[in-house]
């Protein structure tokens, strides 16, 4: 990854409805991440935290304003285009894990690359290379319901960096784990953002995980507020 590389998101904006009906979740929000650093997202719920989440992820489109990864606007794609970007550039992970229940653990990994077209030995190796890397080599043929919660949390991690991707995008990563496997997921965050040279944003309420970060900022009415 190229060391100038950044997530810039300029004068994003927000809103739902119309007329006096209309709401603006935020708006003319800056900020700028750059490789190799952790952003920690915080606030209130419904401050908007997951929204703003969204919308770095090309998953929902702003009302207003650019995002920019490197120099390309994903602002100005197409679906098409746009659902590329995300499979080759993104990782996500969210508070709840979504693994295909009718597959193992292997091909929930190996999903992403199948999805770019990759032939299904070479995903597979690829996935086991990452499945290794979370510490869940032994459990490859396992169910998700089989395994269990911060299993299938590592997972959703192995899943995340199968693409080799710049920017991890986390919703609450830990939120519906118990504090001692939720501090072993932390933990991992940590050791797979070094190992891989990420841009990590994480929306998350556990305040101790956020000071972990290299940023913090604070979603407050309507704005993004650097937290010390």
């Amino acid at each position: 990854m190229a060391s100038g590389y950044r997530l810039e998101a300029v004068n994003l904006e927000k809103r739902f409805g119309s007329g006096e009906s209309k709401l603006t979740l935020f708006a003319q929000l800056r900020f700028v991440a750059h490789a190799g650093e952790k952003l920690a997202l915080v606030g209130e719920s419904g401050a908007g935290k997951s929204t703003l989440l969204y919308l770095l992820g090309g998953l929902d489109r702003p009302t207003d304003g650019q995002i920019f990864y490197g120099d390309t606007d994903i602002t100005r794609m197409d679906e098409q285009r746009l659902a590329e970007f995300r499979n080759r550039t993104l990782g996500f992970v969210w508070q709840t894990h979504y693994l295909l229940p009718e597959f193992t653990a292997l091909e929930n990994v190996s999903m992403p690359l199948r999805v770019r077209g990759v032939g299904r030995l070479e995903a597979e190796s690829a996935a086991m290379e990452r499945l290794r890397e979370v510490g869940l080599e032994a459990r490859w043929h396992h169910l998700s319901g089989e395994l269990s919660g911060g299993e299938q949390q590592r997972v959703v991690l192995a899943r995340a960096l199968v693409g080799k991707p710049k920017v991890l995008l986390a919703d609450e990563p830990t939120g519906n784990l118990d504090a001692r496997t939720g501090d072993r997921i932390i933990g991992l965050l940590d050791d797979l953002h070094r190992q891989h040279g990420l841009i990590s944003v994480y929306v998350t309420h556990n305040l101790s995980f956020a000071k972990q970060c290299d940023r913090i900022l604070e979603l407050r009415e309507g704005a993004l507020v650097p937290m010390e």
